[in-house]
Order: C-alpha cells, then sequence, then structure tokens
C-alpha cells in the first residue's frame, strides 16, 4: 500500500575496526549494502527508502566504565522498513557488527536508540 506508515531506522557502521583501528577492507562495505537490499529492497508496495551517507560523521562512545571514550567516525545509514521487519535489521546489524569487528552497532528506531550488543554466535554478513 503506497499509504503505509514505516518506522525510519537510522544506524551508523564506523569507518575502523574496534581491534585494531585499521580501515575495514572495501568488500565488508558492498557485503553490507548487498545484504540491506536482499533484506529490504524485494518488498511489495512502494520501494524501500535507503540512504547512505558518505560524509563520515563524528562521535564518541564508552567501551566500559573504566575506559576512556573512543572517538569514532562512521557512515550513516536510513532505511524505512515494515515495522514487522525491524527485528530482522536489527539481526542484520548485529552480523555486520561481527563482520565489521564491533563491540556494539548503534541503530535508531523512530526517533528511539539502541546499543545492540554484537556476539560471535550473532553470525556474520
Amino acid at each position: 500500500m503506497r499509504d503505509e506508515r514505516r518506522p525510519v531506522c537510522t544506524f551508523l557502521v564506523p569507518l575502523v575496526r574496534d581491534s585494531d583501528r585499521q580501515p575495514h577492507p572495501p568488500v565488508l562495505w558492498r557485503l553490507l549494502q548487498d545484504a540491506l537490499l536482499d533484506a529490504f529492497a524485494g518488498l511489495s508496495g512502494p520501494e524501500t527508502v535507503m540512504y547512505v551517507g558518505r560524509e563520515a560523521v563524528e562521535g564518541a562512545w564508552f567501551p566500559g566504565i573504566d575506559e576512556a571514550p573512543v572517538e569514532d567516525q562512521s557512515r550513516k545509514y536510513t532505511v524505512a522498513i515494515p515495522e514487522e521487519q525491524v527485528d530482522e535489521l536489527r539481526a542484520l546489524l548485529r552480523r555486520a557488527g561481527n563482520s565489521f569487528d564491533q563491540r556494539a552497532m548503534y541503530l535508531e528506531v523512530a526517533g528511539y536508540a539502541e546499543c545492540l550488543e554484537v556476539q560471535s554466535e550473532d553470525g556474520y554478513l
């Protein structure tokens, strides 16, 4: 339906790995894009809205109570998907977190922020 309301989901992918602060290989960015298109672009009705910010977004996060804040630059992604697929996006981001060597992934769904813990059993892209 063209009038279907969809929550806007925004997430960040840091430009460097957590473990060694080195940039990701270009193939990982392509795998993420392909996974997003495979999961959400084949919907009936209006096309999924997907925007990828090419400019780096500045930010910082606290890895632990006794640890110093880590400053990061990230790519910002925005997708509008049916509400019933938000859990699928969460699962995809956990796999992406493993592939991109991240301890957590930032996700905002319709104005509500979440920090998704990433574990190896979540899988990879």
